[in-house]
């Protein structure tokens, strides 16, 4: 779990930081000086000590930036003048500190705030879970052969353009043609799936290995495409970064 503390005062940030650690010493505690820094891209963090009052960018309107980013980090403002927290249920805001804090008070809130980290943890791991398990039974409906086939998506290894026609590669080893566009399928598809020549898209689930040249599926080589070598590693490192969550 990683607690922020952006504060313009480092006494301040340091207390705090003390304090956090007597209540966890395995939490990861990062700082920050100003606003600025935490609007950053990089900027991450399950629980965040925010300064409402601070030059430039105060705590109030830093924390309605991370909102509109769609940051769930949860927030405690810290400041040294209560009324100044009237608006922190706009933002969603975990709870406030008003200055000078004791060190029970602090341990408290932090208390609080691990829990629901923790239970927001729980609940998007669960909300993952019910997606995977959708995503394993999404299909499509194609017309081949004269008859409508029912396709489900997870079980197509890759698929490729032949002859003016789609065909489906299936895990099973059938082979199922129809006529359709690649875009199409391939927005259809998802994010497990990535398109990694115009003529083959490949379900990232079926691949054992790759390289610039080509992608290694159970049943032969796809070609890949000038160009499309570094946005295929980062397809892969995302569909098992995503794997890895369940």
């Amino acid at each position: 779990m990683k607690l922020a503390i952006c504060d313009d005062e480092k006494q301040i940030r340091d207390v705090l930081a003390d304090i956090v650690r007597e209540v966890s010493e395995s939490i990861e505690i990062v700082q920050y000086a100003n606003a600025q820094e935490i609007l950053s891209p990089e900027f991450d963090a399950d629980i965040l000590f925010l300064d409402i009052q601070m030059p430039g960018t105060d705590g109030m309107r830093a924390s309605k930036i991370l909102r509109s980013k769609g940051k769930k980090t949860i927030i405690i403002f810290v400041t040294a003048l209560e009324e100044q927290v009237f608006n922190a249920f706009d933002v969603g805001a975990f709870n406030y500190i008003v200055k000078p804090f004791s060190r029970n008070r602090i341990k408290d809130v932090v208390k609080g705030a691990i829990k629901q980290a923790k239970e927001l943890e729980m609940i998007e791991k669960s909300l993952t879970e019910k997606s995977d398990e959708l995503e394993k039974y999404r299909t499509i409906t194609v017309k081949s052969g004269g008859a409508n086939t029912r396709v489900i998506l997870s079980e197509v290894c890759y698929a490729e353009v032949f002859d003016r026609m789609l065909v489906l590669h299936m895990s099973n080893g059938d082979d199922i043609e129809y006529y359709g566009r690649m875009s199409d399928l391939e927005r259809i598809a998802g994010k497990d799936f990535y398109r990694v020549h115009r003529a083959y898209l490949i379900n990232l689930g079926f691949v054992k290995s790759y390289d610039s040249k080509a992608v290694h599926m159970s049943d032969g080589d796809i070609p890949v495409a000038r160009g499309k070598y570094p946005e295929l590693i980062k397809a892969y490192m995302s569909y098992h970064t995503r794997r890895e969550m369940l």
